[in-house]
């Protein structure tokens, strides 16, 4: 069985969104770096085969950048890609046919193709679903019950994409729903197929240290351990409590982030929490020597330096090489 690294692969585990899944092994990402933070975003050529070549078309040829979110309705999607951010419309290549009856629903996190009132008109702009939305869906092959073409899902950023839902709008005629303040899409760039679900062989630094059970040092309320790990415990477990054995089955949930407050992944948002054999080698050496010491119920704030974390190689695009990581972390059973 392969062995996953916590943090940006954790993306890649089954979500508790509800959001749809896909056949299929090899999924390409897409980083959409924004004004308002970097939102991740996994595509199925299996389901969605002519829109996603159609779509990563755009990507290849640097279309979306610049553009901007020029449609957001909160508690419905946020629309973008075919706009720069004077409101001018970009040329595109011709339409591509609707894939909408592949069976994927527009379920929130989920990427679908925009369109007009013509089923099969759909070019370059696409929004992003911030709820359930079973209108959009496909119900028949007619101009009233085609739908729209979901061809992708949000893997991390699913908080960009509520931020934007919530930015102020206005009405520039003849578009209503534009935010005031532009959401631009600064880059948006394919990610090497399977870099954002590294295995342990593929991604664990050289220079990675084993975690030290020496004495560790405590300065205020931070304690930095012999290996260079520091965390800061933010919620006691039950005094006297157990900690867990290595090998055994641990639940955690954790958010992720760089220091500059990025937030890359969290099981939180997710709604499901992330299981692994502790002390084996499946994750970051780093969540291994914080996780062994910690006991049920209790929460820590991880900073995690490179070398216990993803070293110079970083991850798929999402994690930076050389980064400090900082994780929020809860050992919720065991």
């Amino acid at each position: 069985m392969k062995k996953v690294l916590v943090c940006a692969v954790a993306i890649a585990l089954v979500s508790a969104l509800s959001i749809n899944a896909a056949p299929g092994a090899a999924k390409p990402r897409v980083r959409i770096e924004t004004t308002q933070g970097v939102i991740v975003a996994e595509l199925y050529p299996q389901s969605a085969p002519r829109t996603v070549e159609n779509y990563l078309q755009y990507v290849k040829d640097g279309f979306y950048d610049g553009t901007i979110f020029h449609r957001v309705i909160k508690s419905f999607m946020i629309q973008g890609g075919g706009f720069t951010k004077d409101m001018q419309e970009k040329t595109t290549r011709p339409p591509v046919v609707n894939e909408a009856d592949n069976g994927l629903k527009n379920d929130l996190g989920t990427l679908a193709m925009a369109r007009t009132g013509d089923p099969n008109s759909a070019t370059a702009q696409f929004f992003i679903n911030t709820k359930n939305n079973d209108d959009l869906n496909f119900r028949s092959k007619d101009v009233q019950g085609w739908g729209y073409c979901v061809f992708g899902k949000v893997i991390s950023g699913l908080d960009v994409v509520k931020l934007i839902e919530g930015v102020a709008t206005t009405s520039q005629p003849p578009y209503d729903d534009v935010p005031k303040t532009p959401v631009v899409m600064t880059k948006v760039t394919l990610v090497e197929t399977g870099a954002v679900a590294l295995t342990k062989a593929d991604a664990k630094p050289a220079s990675a240290k084993p975690a030290a059970k020496a004495k560790a040092a405590k300065t205020s309320d931070t304690v930095t351990t012999a290996s260079g790990l520091k965390y800061i415990v933010t919620q006691k477990g039950p005094v006297g409590g157990a900690k867990p054995a290595k090998g055994a089955k641990i639940k955690v949930h954790y958010t992720g982030r760089l220091t500059d407050g990025t937030i890359f992944d969290s099981s939180v948002q997710r709604g499901q929490p992330f299981e692994f054999a502790v002390g084996t080698g499946q994750v970051i050496a780093g969540w291994d020597e914080a996780l062994l010491d910690m006991t049920k119920g209790e929460k820590r704030t991880l900073i995690i330096p490179p070398n216990l974390g993803y070293g110079d190689r970083g991850a798929g695009g999402v994690i930076p090489p050389n980064a400090t990581l900082i994780f929020d972390v809860e050992l919720i059973d065991f």
